[in-house]
């Protein structure tokens, strides 16, 4: 059921591989619900994973980024802020090795 529960959020999603991973359901429920986000994962993860697909399908662009280096976590949030203009009300941190 969709409610738009989620009109106007704006935020980060790591971790979605592919179709069996928690962001991804997460990704694809937010989205039904009116949430707009960037999806990141690590730049090798972006290599085996689906997540182009995902982004596709959410209207939504990926930033790669290792969650272990501070310089790529600042450029997801950086790019993040820029895309939505300042605000982020939501980050899902969903990444497992």
């Amino acid at each position: 059921m969709v409610c738009n529960l989620l009109e106007g959020k704006k935020g980060i999603i790591f971790g979605a591989l592919n179709e069996k991973s928690i962001a991804w359901k997460v990704a694809e429920k937010a989205f039904e619900q009116g949430a707009e986000f960037v999806l990141s994962n690590a730049p090798a993860a972006l290599r085996f994973g689906d997540i182009s697909h995902l982004a596709g399908a959410c209207n939504s662009e990926v930033i790669a980024a290792d969650a272990t280096n501070v310089n790529d976590l600042e450029k997801v949030f950086s790019g993040a802020m820029d895309k939505f203009g300042g605000k982020i009300d939501f980050v899902l941190h969903s990444i497992g090795m």
